[in-house]
């Protein structure tokens, strides 16, 4: 059967898919929702005499906002209305058009599962439920997005405690608070911050751009609708471009001049640098507003925060390591300041790629099809595996990752790139994981793990430095930031262990 994961915020539209079988799920892949592309605006164009969905409505940000609905998602509910031409509705019926179109491109899908942004409430994802179910969409459920990145970055990067989430889409930049506990994921806190959207980042970009066009040629691309749309289609481009190029070169050509502008990424950086600090400060209270839920482990950023420019420098330089000596010479030390030290002393950053989130939806997908979750919105996810841990060593040894099982069916079982070894990993996402990286042996009723590679083997973030015997519900990680997977299981006739804290 086709299962989906659909990730939908304000700006846009993501889907994977894969088919499940008895063996577990095949490698989900990109769904193209737009001619080739995986991406879908969540815009409409209100110019013709029949709405259109995607980059048409897009395309009119600038040069024609009246002829565009953009960033509805967050209004579902809501009485605003979107009046042109001829056409006249409001988010809820916005909604409906894009799952009418959705359906044409991935309606033949058993079970759907959606990732919507944090700020929508559960009768705005009871709305979705209604809409995708009018459009003979089969929607499982639904969950909050910061949950789906923290499903995400927990096969990569377990921590506990906390995970601060930061995203940005059409309608706001959002931080959130992700619990775990008793390995459950739940959101904690959350802080919308709507003078940070997507919009304002490119609208300085924008004005940065212009002012360099004016002082090169005297012309500003603003003067004329048309080039300004030009130009802000090329920079939202840029903002959502993967690789990360040295300088930003962007043409610009109308009946009458021509400019080619250049920018490196450090005047980018610069140009944004107020909206940086902005974001700061709000990172910031953020953390002291969420001091009292315990340490930060893990700082999250989506594919769309992390591209902003300057804002992951600045987040790693805010949460690295403190100056302890330093801090204790000064006499006059801020309290909170402190608690903020101190909760985020052990927290690293993760950036996640672009379909990580609708990855996420889509495991959550194959656990609702199998009834391992129910159906309907999810304001709370178990990571994977964890019912089966928390049941104790009941059942065949075996590796948890990415929501398989992988049976110890040999003596040895061994792990690494080489496609020789038991369970192989992708040179491309995991470059890190050595040839044959590690190894777990079967020896006296035990399963003892082994390392063979350059970078190192963690078992519960401790890294291995001789063999080491495996307990159920022991996490291993494949060097210092690779994949993440969760021993389970028992070998026939092994005892289990007690340890004490």
């Amino acid at each position: 059967m086709t299962l989906i994961g659909l990730d939908l915020n304000a700006t846009r539209a993501r889907a994977i898919q894969g088919e499940q079988h008895g063996s577990g799920p095949r490698i989900p892949l990109g769904v193209p929702l737009e001619g080739g592309e995986c991406e879908l605006p969540l815009a409409l164009s209100l110019e013709e005499r029949q709405l259109r969905v995607g980059r048409a409505g897009a395309s009119l940000c600038r040069r024609s906002p009246h002829l565009a609905c953009l960033d509805f998602l967050p209004y579902l509910g809501d009485d605003r209305v979107w009046n042109g031409g001829r056409h006249r509705l409001d988010a809820v019926g916005a909604l409906s058009v894009v799952c009418e179109y959705l359906q044409r491109r991935i309606g033949a899908a058993e079970g759907i599962t959606v990732a919507l942004p944090a700020y929508c409430n559960a009768a705005q994802a009871a709305i979705v439920a209604d809409r995708a179910g009018r459009a003979r969409l089969n929607l499982l459920g639904s969950v909050p997005s910061p949950i789906a990145v923290a499903l995400a970055a927990h096969e990569h990067l377990p921590w506990s405690g906390v995970a601060v989430v930061l995203d940005l889409d059409g309608h706001a930049f959002t931080l959130s608070a992700v619990s775990v506990r008793d390995e459950v994921l739940r959101m904690a806190h959350l802080r919308v911050v709507p003078p940070l959207a997507r919009g304002v980042w490119l609208c300085r970009l924008l004005d940065g751009f212009a002012l360099r066009c004016v002082r090169l040629s005297r012309r500003d691309p603003r003067e004329s609708a048309e080039t300004e749309q030009t130009l802000f289609d090329r920079l939202a481009d840029l903002l959502d471009a993967r690789s990360r190029e040295e300088s930003a070169e962007i043409v610009l050509q109308t009946p009458h001049w021509y400019q080619h502008l250049k920018f490196s990424m450090a005047e980018l950086s610069q140009l944004c640098s107020p909206l940086v600090r902005r974001t700061l400060v709000e990172l910031e209270h953020f953390l002291a507003e969420i001091a009292e839920l315990g340490p930060v482990g893990a700082v999250l950023l989506t594919g769309a925060a992390s591209r902003l420019p300057g804002l992951t420098a600045a987040v790693e330089r805010l949460i690295g390591p403190p100056d302890v000596d330093s801090a204790r010479q000064q006499d006059s030390v801020d309290f909170g300041e402190d608690l903020i030290e101190e909760a985020m002393s052990a927290a690293r950053v993760h950036i996640l790629d672009d379909d990580a989130i609708a990855r996420a939806a889509f495991d959550l997908a194959v656990r609702q099809m199998n009834g391992e979750l129910t159906d309907g919105h999810l304001d709370g996810a178990p990571l994977p595996g964890s019912a089966t841990a928390m049941a104790g060593d009941r059942g065949a040894a075996r590796l948890h990752f990415r929501g398989r099982d992988h049976l110890l069916d040999d003596q040895v079982f061994s792990l690494g790139r080489d496609p020789a070894c038991h369970l192989v990993f992708e040179t491309d996402l995991y470059p890190t994981v050595s040839t044959r990286h590690c190894e777990i042996v079967l020896t006296r009723g035990a399963y003892l793990l082994r390392d063979r590679s350059r970078y190192g083997t963690l078992i519960n973030d401790c890294l291995v430095t001789q063999p080491t015997a495996l307990h159920s519900g022991d996490w291993i990680r494949l060097g210092p930031d690779g994949p993440v997977l969760r021993f389970l299981g028992q070998a026939s006739g092994q005892s289990r262990l007690m340890t004490t804290a």
